[in-house]
């Protein structure tokens, strides 16, 4: 009998999108963050996309 657990039903190359998806959202977010601090402007969490709902 199979395991259904241990079945992955979630295509390899998916995860693979889904994580190159992360890193340049977080890459987007450190530039952002960079350039502000270059710049001297400030940025709360709501324009960052660092914070959670208020």
């Amino acid at each position: 009998m199979l395991d259904g657990g241990a079945v992955a039903l979630v295509r390899p190359y998916l995860i693979e999108h889904e994580r190159r998806q992360r890193r340049a959202r977080q890459q987007r977010r450190r530039l952002t963050l960079v350039l502000a601090a270059d710049f001297g402007i400030d940025l709360d969490a709501h324009v960052v996309g660092a914070g959670g709902a208020r």
